[in-house]
């Protein structure tokens, strides 16, 4: 089955069409089940509506600007959370990952996470998961609550360190300049051979790629930074 897209209200007559429980509010969620006819891979994008997920599985399910959604014993090969909040996950597989990018205020609780992919998301909340491996960027002010992890150091859940930021954000500057002064230096020289004039536009362009990735980073660590660090609560 192909990838589909869903607008809030494709959702809606969809749930109509096919006789879905419920009403889509908040007393009365639509509810998903794995005997309706949802694709195995969608996009559900600037919905609203109160939806409940349950049983089912999908090969790529991404959420992109929504909320008041929960999933309740699904199976995920990756899920995507993007730009989402107040979306619930409980008792759920994931075979490959999850990604929370720009997400808040979301929970997820009692499921078998592989890789979590974490970026500029912040008051999440994980209580009773298994995670294997973790990376992220610039998330903060999240809670991890009785974590089941083979990871020794909780350091590699915690946020972005200072030393790290700075390290990149210099290293990319470095390598602007380089590619800069590498760039004038074939300029001015009178050299006949295409071959470094062919390198002078390439070099260009990658001096703005580096000063545009350290103007990025440097963006997130700002807005992220006014957050609190990553709280980690084990079981006492």
């Amino acid at each position: 089955m192909g990838f589909k897209t869903y607008s809030e209200n494709d959702i809606y007559q969809k749930a109509i069409s096919e006789q879905w429980s419920g009403k889509g509010t908040s007393e009365d969620p639509f509810i998903i089940e794995s005997s309706h006819s949802f694709p195995h891979q969608t996009l559900l994008k600037d919905s609203a509506l109160f939806i409940l997920v349950k049983n089912c599985t999908f090969k790529y399910l991404a959420l992109k600007r929504c909320k008041h959604v929960r999933f309740e014993g699904c199976v995920f090969a990756v899920l995507q959370l993007l730009k989402c909040s107040e979306i619930i996950i409980t008792n759920c597989t994931f075979k490959m990952r999850l990604d929370l990018i720009t997400s808040h205020d979301s929970y997820i609780r009692d499921s078998l996470i592989p890789f979590l992919r974490f970026g500029k998301s912040y008051k999440n909340h994980f209580k009773a998961c298994t995670i294997t491996q973790i990376a992220n960027h610039f998330s903060r002010a999240n809670i991890f609550e009785d974590i089941n992890t083979p990871m020794q150091d909780f350091n590699n859940i915690m946020s972005e360190t200072p030393y790290k930021y700075y390290l990149r954000h210099i290293g990319f500057i470095g390598g602007g300049v380089i590619s800069l002064i590498s760039a004038f230096s074939l300029s001015f020289n009178s050299y006949s051979d295409l071959i470094y004039w062919s390198l002078i536009p390439g070099l260009f362009v990658m001096a703005f790629v580096f000063f545009v990735s350290a103007t990025a980073i440097f963006y997130d660590y700002k807005k992220m930074a006014r957050y609190p660090d990553n709280q980690i609560k084990e079981k006492i």
